[in-house]
């Protein structure tokens, strides 16, 4: 699956090429790329999505995960398939310029095809307002992660 918007063409990637961008926007108090991963990368039902430039260069990432809330399990009807976007980011030079937007339409109309009802993540402060341009609403009040800040539990119904 590939979804153009703008300049961006969005895919499904390995989990090892998101490490770069994950380093320099999400995790730079990490010692290295190499160290930016998530127990759950290579689980059943792991997925992990770039951006690239027209230069074909990575300009940003996410994982989606077959993952419900530990924090909120009475986030969404049990019924309902949830999928868990984490570790989404975009390099400082193409903020604004649609990079993020293309990962979230990305995302979620894979998702949709795959019968998911909700899109959820663990938002970071400094995100809130993207996320809820993109359809997003927050399920939370806001609670600190360590070493990382103040986040919220956002969702976007599918």
């Amino acid at each position: 699956m590939v979804h153009m918007k703008k300049n961006f063409t969005v895919s499904f990637i390995a989990a090892e090429e998101t490490r770069s961008v994950r380093f320099r926007v999400l995790w730079p108090h990490k010692s290295s790329a190499e160290e930016c991963v998530i127990d759950v990368d290579h689980s059943d039902g792991a997925y992990h999505v770039g951006a690239f430039d027209e230069k074909k260069q990575l300009v940003g990432v996410c994982s989606l995960f077959n993952q419900r809330s530990e924090r909120h399990p009475e986030a969404f009807p049990a019924a309902d398939p949830v999928y868990r976007l984490r570790v989404m980011g975009t390099i400082p030079e193409v903020r604004g310029a649609g990079a993020g937007a293309a990962i979230i339409e990305f995302a979620c109309a894979w998702c949709q095809e795959q019968g998911v009802k909700w899109l959820w993540c663990d938002a970071r402060e400094v995100a809130f307002g993207f996320y809820e341009r993109m359809g997003f609403e927050c399920f939370s009040e806001t609670y600190q992660v360590p070493q990382i800040g103040p986040h919220q539990m956002m969702a976007r119904k599918l």
